[in-house]
């Protein structure tokens, strides 16, 4: 219940007004019987409930992987490998050339 009532308060973030009402159980036959069925398992009446299944979760959300990719110390290696491109510095162009030796770009 945690996770529908998290799901329903981001979606209500959406809106600019809403209105919520407790539904009375006299007007809602469905919650009305299931909290019937609940209280006769107690009692030991009623013990087969049939179970549904759903092939995915109702209160999922889609996964979104967010990428941040800041400079690296392999991309000086990766560019000087793909395209033989080097630091404007003399000192650090000659460390760049020596370390990509040690690599294979496949």
């Amino acid at each position: 219940m945690a996770a529908y009532l998290a799901q329903t308060r981001r979606l209500l973030k959406q809106f600019k007004t809403y209105y919520i009402r407790q539904v009375p159980r006299s007007e809602n036959s469905h919650a009305d019987a299931l909290s019937r069925l609940a209280s006769a398992i107690d009692d030991l009446v009623g013990c087969h409930v049939p179970i549904e299944v759903l092939a995915w979760r109702s209160t999922a959300e889609a996964d979104v992987n967010t990428v941040h990719q800041d400079p690296s110390w392999m991309d000086p290696i990766h560019a000087h490998l793909t395209d033989g491109t080097l630091p404007t510095d003399k000192a650090e162009a000659k460390a760049v050339r020596q370390r990509s030796a040690r690599y294979l770009l496949l």
